[in-house]
């Protein structure tokens, strides 16, 4: 590029009109939209989430986190799409703004909808809550409603969470306290069943067995005794059976028996052994006998003494076989029952561990459910952790929209920009040659002179009249498509706001 600056002025006046109009239509346009875009006031109110003044917890980490989430969700519900249209309908923002759909009416509510929350490890949290609308009163009356909302939705929140909390446990205290009697309903009926096999009576059982095979053991020495006993009598009888004599045999069997009384309770060493019983019983018969005997004056003289010495054994062994047989059923029985008691102890331990892991969550919910209950009732009286309003909406004294002087001046900016893009952009794209440097630097010969370029009077007017239409063409394409945008698309404030919200301004 040369830099010829009396060429390039030359050229720039040349060029001057286009420049002076994109100029002009760009400042017009901007001082134009400063001037009749409308005012748009914003208001809002400042929340802060109060720590809890009676609280049934220890503070834990991430306490700020969960508040945090707590405002995420009240935003989240507060922006739907049924609260943002009744809003706009009650307060009728967008009065005067056409017909608009339902969720145009959204999307605008939306965009003209400002909800910050700041929370912090060791800081407070808060929400912020602003709305832009072309009223003050309107954007005051739609940020104290958001306000409303959000206070309602935080109660309800809070006391439903609580009343949900309380419902759980006392839902889980009544399910494990009737698991808790099913399992020792479970646990009494098992011993019911088991009772001959129950662990606590083992070493009962171990001793009783013990005791009983002694007994069976002595049982069968005194059979065997009292079979050789019977058996030498049998092979020997008695000498003096056939003689007569002095004592009655009723009376030599009560001897008899009293001595072999006196010989078991010195053996046994107590009066409470079956063998002794029976032979009181015995001895009490006899007596009864001898006595009715004696009444009567007659007696039995012919009895002979070895019979009823062998009926005497032969009950005697009678009675050793059926204590022998009771022991040995006896024995089974036990036998039995101390083989099952491993398996009976393994069934009832499991039971009874079942039933501990079940007290202990019971405890724990009972525990849970009293904390519950004062965390309602927390609720209720509002001393727990809540939404608190520190700074209410009220309308604002001036607009806080559009910057007047900003759209101004960037219209003004933007003209003088585009003109100069435009003489650089005609400058950079136009290869001819115009200059005698020009032909220099092209063919590399010097010119002896330089004959100016004689342009025809019907080629001058019609350049000039292409020049004419485009600029006119430009001139009523701006304002119609700045038009269609503002008509069928969105109003160019709001356009306009979304370009100044990119920039970051």
């Amino acid at each position: 590029m040369n830099f010829d600056l009396k060429f390039y002025f030359q050229l720039a006046l040349r060029r001057l009109p286009v420049m002076a109009v994109i100029f002009s239509l760009c400042a017009g346009l901007g001082v134009a939209l400063a001037l009749t875009m409308p005012p748009r006031y914003t208001a809002d109110a400042k929340l802060l989430v109060e720590s809890a003044q009676i609280s049934t917890e220890k503070p834990v980490r991430g306490a700020e986190d969960e508040a945090s989430k707590q405002l995420q969700v009240i935003k989240t519900r507060l922006l739907t799409r049924a609260n943002l249209v009744d809003v706009a309908n009650k307060f009728k923002v967008f009065e005067g703004e056409g017909n608009l759909s339902p969720d145009e009416v959204v999307d605008m509510m939306r965009d003209q909808t400002y909800i910050g929350i700041e929370a912090g490890r060791k800081s407070a949290t808060f929400m912020e809550i602003a709305f832009t609308s072309h009223s003050a009163k309107v954007s005051a009356d739609v940020v104290n409603e958001f306000v409303t909302l959000v206070l309602a939705e935080d109660t309800d929140i809070r006391s439903t969470g609580s009343r949900q909390k309380l419902e759980f446990y006392v839902q889980q205290v009544q399910r494990l306290d009737e698991e808790l009697a099913r399992q020792s309903a479970e646990i009494v009926a098992y011993k019911e069943a088991n009772k001959d096999a129950l662990p606590e009576s083992l070493q009962y059982r171990l001793d009783r067995r013990a005791t009983l095979q002694e007994r069976l053991n002595l049982s069968i020495r005194d059979r065997a005794s009292l079979n050789d006993q019977r058996d030498r009598l049998v092979a020997i009888g008695v000498q003096n059976s056939a003689q007569p004599v002095a004592l009655t045999a009723e009376e030599q069997l009560l001897r008899q028996y009293k001595a072999e009384l006196v010989e078991w309770e010195v053996v046994l060493g107590g009066n409470t052994n079956p063998k002794v019983e029976v032979l009181k019983a015995k001895i009490s018969q006899l007596e009864m006998r001898i006595e009715q005997m004696g009444e009567a004056g007659t007696g039995d003289t012919t009895s002979s003494v070895l019979d009823l010495q062998l009926a005497e054994i032969d009950s005697r062994i009678a009675f050793i076989e059926e204590e022998m047989e009771r022991g040995e059923a006896e024995l089974e029985e036990l036998r039995i029952a101390i083989e099952a008691t491993p398996s009976v102890a393994n069934r009832l331990a499991q039971l009874e561990r079942e039933y501990t892991n079940t007290q202990t969550l019971y405890n724990r919910a009972v525990a849970d459910r009293a904390l519950a209950e004062q965390g309602d009732q927390i609720e209720v009286n509002k001393k727990g952790e809540r939404v608190t309003v520190i700074e209410q909406a009220v309308a604002p004294s001036a607009p806080t929209s559009p910057n007047r002087k900003l759209i101004a001046g960037g219209g003004v900016f933007l003209g003088g920009g585009l003109a100069a893009f435009f003489f650089l952009l005609t400058e950079l794209l136009n290869r001819s040659i115009r200059r005698p440097v020009d032909l220099t630097r092209a063919l590399g010969v010097q010119p002896l002179a330089t004959i100016p370029y004689m342009e025809e009077e019907s080629v001058r007017r019609r350049r000039r009249a292409l020049k004419t239409i485009l600029l006119a063409a430009i001139l009523i394409a701006i304002p119609v498509g700045l038009w269609a945008i503002h008509t069928f698309y969105l109003p160019l404030e709001i356009v306009l706001e979304r370009i100044l919200e990119r920039v970051g301004l």
